[in-house]
């Protein structure tokens, strides 16, 4: 059963890598555009049309695909003020049932998410104020496909809880480093 997990976890972790990937590309088609476009307005009174809506549909990729390899590395905000000193096992409770609520939550807003998005599909919606008369339905499919990816990977997580990854907590890290200070002295 916990090869299973593993085994999940490495696709995952290869599915990823190819989201990352996209992101970070275009990640550099959002930068080329707006340079593109200042450069245009600068030198030849004239930018490219819909970039700033382009930008912005394309902020989208950069913000929801990465939500699950960052739930991966563990690096979502966490506040831990008081739950670094309960036992390891109330924390283990606090995390699981902290998944759990993750789920529930990003599962719904998947869903409302999705619907929004099949929506403006069937309708042929066009972005705001497009020139180019942009769809906005594939920048807002890729919502609950990013927000569903996270629920996926929170899943795994709560159902073989081996692939959470486990990072030191602030106050270990802030003890290790005052250790650190107290033997240069």
């Amino acid at each position: 059963m916990v090869a299973i997990g593993h085994a999940l976890t490495r696709f995952m972790n290869a599915v990823d890598r190819w989201l990352i990937l996209f992101a970070q590309l275009m990640l550099a088609v959002m930068v080329l555009i707006t340079f593109a476009s200042v450069i245009g307005r600068t030198f030849f009174n004239t930018s490219i049309p819909d970039d700033l809506l382009i930008s912005e549909l394309l902020m989208v990729v950069l913000v929801f695909l990465p939500l699950g390899w960052v739930q991966s590395l563990g690096a979502h905000l966490e506040v831990t003020v008081l739950t670094d000193f309960f036992p390891e096992v109330i924390q283990k409770g606090l995390v699981s049932f902290g998944l759990l609520l993750g789920v529930m939550m990003f599962g719904g807003m998947a869903y409302v998410s999705w619907e929004s998005a099949y929506e403006a599909y069937i309708f042929g919606e066009l972005a705001y104020n497009s020139v180019l008369d942009l769809r906005d339905w594939p920048a807002k499919m890729l919502i609950p496909i990013g927000l569903g990816w996270w629920c996926l990977r929170m899943l795994v997580q709560l159902i073989w809880p081996a692939n959470i990854h486990e990072g030191e907590n602030e106050f270990k890290s802030a003890l290790k480093d005052t250790e650190c200070l107290a033997e240069k002295q």
